[in-house]
């Protein structure tokens, strides 16, 4: 069991941590012989406090990382890409600084255009991803989390997951764990300003936590512009120490330009450019959402029962390219995504051992209806395609974790998932209607173990089965010509079997997590040509191979070295907190692309952070995120993304009470990179393709808070 410690007006740190939750350092606890003390419980039944996260890492036989929110505000603090900086194997990508549009884990999700696939999000274990798999983090605002619990591959089943790359559960505040209110003012660099108001209460059995944000920035490309609004609360309440009931309400609004993406030459010469069309045909997109989500709990020291209800609804327009031979043009959808979750554990022994049986159920449903419209340089032209995409999917699933000895127990599960894809095309009529509807069935075992070297410290193995069923973004695509309309494109469900190993722990000033994996796929999405060279759109490929390495390393390197320790306070410390991940991906002998490697992701990912913590509440250092060489941008592997080292320095001054400030510096050295690219086929012959999206230069950040 990871042990806890409260050191006073420092937060709640665990062994498992680098350091506290709330940023401050810890003052090094003396050992002490562990006592079970039972009393009222003092916080929220129905959202994980980080040392609850903290403890989930004795049931997890697989790569599992939490990363807070209070790290992420030593900095900028303004989207997922600042909430999930550091995690290990975890790539965030985004086409325009702010938006993440990409979130790859393990290979999942290389092949989203503008939306994160392949990641399931979750909101105190309640889907925040559609029906169809595809995610838009903007519809939640990072200032509302406590932190975020990062499970990767098998690890996410009992979310009822359907992606390879695992799943992502987003820990909002409450009023018991958030502060009576706090206020953040926020400015930079390209036009940026961002404020935000949070504040929370307890009163009797009733607690309550809000936020709302506005944000604005004129961006570092033409063309990008942006705004958006975001409004959340969760009120909870506690019918007993045991039974809490709580209800969350999102809602948001953005409005945000598209500068598209450029040539390789392009982005190297001046990244601030547009693609000439972006402003042409005024790409653009813009989106109204609103979630409303209801949890009950019930906890007791035999059992844990969560039964969870939502709905969201989305209405976008998205205003992108369009020729005469590509007429996409201009979207406009509106969807509705009802679903709920079912969670039991059992704690009862099991032949005089320690076991714990899990049970659940994540049913959802999206029905989204879409029309497309030719861009008349930014105007609704006549209609190019109207239809109906109707996602059902139902996931079951169970594991039992049996403890053979105290430090030894093995972990036995399966998954069972039935998903359905329908497409009702409007649009066309006769022989040319693209209807069709698919059934997709799945069934995912595996088997894992976990031994406990000693408190601070595990070893794990575990060997498992995913399942991802295709999203609408790779069964209905326009095709190209005279003729171009959206086509139906029957898929398989992509599927691969993992083995993994690893460790995670602490050592006197030494933390870290470690997993090894090896992944056999088949039917990979992913777009592709044919032998003859011709654009053949999405497809399976039978087979190809995943594989890479999850590390990170986190060292207080020295301590005590200006102000020593005293009884009242900590004595200050500098830490290096680093995190190194491989992506191998490549195809499996396969007849055009023979083992070329998986184009879109770098292979080798360095971040670090040298950080110095005066015991006073200010803190500085600097901070590099490195692509170590460079990658292909097609599956051809015939053009490449080069390599990148960013460096970034921060600085600030915080407290619990009171005011904050801080700087954050980005990108010091103006390299010119690519944030993100569209991975294609074969990037020879034509014209040099338009998939570079240029990361933001120079940039200077500063904000200032108030907390009481």
């Amino acid at each position: 069991m990871a042990s806890l410690e409260r050191y006073p007006d420092h937060g709640t740190c665990t062994r498992w941590q680098s350091k506290c939750l709330d940023g401050e350092t810890p003052v090094e606890p003396a050992e002490v012989e562990e006592v079970t003390v039972t009393g009222a419980a003092t916080g929220s039944l129905t959202s994980n406090s980080p040392e609850e996260s903290a403890k989930q890492k004795q049931q997890v036989p697989g790569g599992f990382t939490i990363k807070s929110a209070a790290e992420m505000k030593l900095g900028r603090a303004s989207n997922f890409e600042d909430l999930l900086q550091g995690a290990p194997g975890v790539f965030a990508q985004s086409e325009n600084g702010m938006e993440v549009t990409k979130i790859s884990v393990r290979g999942s999700g290389i092949t989203a255009e503008d939306e994160p696939l392949g990641v399931m999000f979750l909101l105190d274990g309640l889907s925040y991803t559609y029906g169809d798999g595809e995610g838009i983090l903007e519809d939640f605002d990072v200032s509302s989390l406590s932190h975020a619990e990062i499970f990767r591959g098998a690890a996410a089943f009992k979310y009822g997951a359907l992606t390879l790359g695992g799943a992502i559960n987003l820990v909002p505040f409450t009023g018991y764990d958030s502060a009576p209110f706090q206020s953040r003012v926020v400015g930079g660099s390209f036009g940026y300003f961002r404020s935000d108001v949070t504040g929370g209460a307890v009163q009797g059995p009733v607690d309550e936590f809000g936020s709302i944000t506005g944000r604005v920035r004129d961006g570092f490309r033409d063309h990008s512009q942006e705004n958006a609004e975001t409004i959340f609360a969760d009120v909870g309440y506690k019918f007993s120490d045991q039974i809490e009931n709580r209800f969350y309400l999102t809602m948001n609004r953005v409005d945000r330009d598209l500068p598209g993406g450029l040539t390789k030459s392009e982005m190297e010469k001046a990244p601030e450019q547009a693609d000439p069309l972006a402003i042409v045909q005024d790409w653009n997109k813009q989106w109204e959402h609103i979630r409303l989500a209801d949890k009950l709990s019930i906890r007791t020291d035999e059992i844990q029962f969560d039964a969870g209800v939502f709905w969201f609804y989305l209405d976008q327009t998205e205003r992108n390219f369009f020729s005469p031979d590509f007429r996409a043009g201009i979207e406009k959808v509106y969807s509705n995504n009802f679903g709920g979750n079912l969670n039991f554990v059992s704690r009862y022994d099991l032949f005089g051992r320690k076991n714990v049986l899990t049970v659940g159920f994540s049913p959802q449903t999206e029905d989204e209806h879409s029309q497309n419209y030719e861009n008349d340089f930014g105007h609704t032209g006549p209609i190019t395609a109207r239809g109906e995409t109707i996602s059902i999917n139902l996931p079951v699933y169970l594991e039992d974790q049996f403890y053979v000895t105290g430090q030894f127990s093995l972990i036995a599960g399966a998954q069972a998932i039935f998903a359905e894809r329908h497409f009702r095309d409007t649009f066309l009529t006769g022989p040319e209607n693209q209807s069709h509807l698919q059934d997709y069935y799945g069934f995912n075992p595996k088997l894992g173990a976990i031994y406990e070297i000693n408190h601070d410290t595990q070893a794990y193995v575990n060997f498992s089965r995913s399942f991802q069923v295709p999203s609408f973004e790779s069964l209905v695509e326009f095709t190209e010509g005279l003729d171009s309309h959206a086509a139906y494109t029957p898929l398989q469900a992509q599927h691969a079997w993992t083995i993994e190993v690893g460790t995670r722990g602490a050592y006197s000033r030494v933390q870290w997590e470690l997993s090894l994996y090896h992944s056999w796929f088949r039917d990979e999405l992913l777009e592709l040509n044919d032998i003859f060279g011709n654009d053949i759109g999405t497809q399976n490929v039978p087979r190809s191979i995943h594989q890479g390495i999850e590390a990170s390393l986190g060292v207080d390197l020295l301590e005590d070295i200006l102000f020593p320790m005293q009884a009242n306070r900590p004595g200050d410390r500098l830490s290096l907190d680093q995190s190194y991940t491989l992506n191998d991906f490549h195809f499996d002998d396969h007849p055009v692309y023979g083992s070329n490697r998986i184009a879109g992701i770098p292979i080798h990912v360095y971040e670090a952070q040298l950080l110095y913590q005066g015991p006073f509440g200010f803190y500085a250092g600097p901070n590099v995120e490195c692509n170590l060489s460079r990658y292909p941008v097609d599956h051809a592997n015939t053009l490449f993304a080069d390599a990148y080292a960013v460096l970034g320095f921060r600085a600030g001054f915080r407290r619990n009470k009171g005011f904050s400030v801080f700087l954050d510096f980005k990108n010091l050295t103006n390299e010119r990179y690519a944030s993100s690219i569209d991975a294609i086929a074969d990037a020879r012959g034509g014209e040099p393709p338009h998939i570079f999206h240029p990361a933001d230069g120079r940039a200077f950040y500063g904000g200032i808070s108030w907390s009481w």
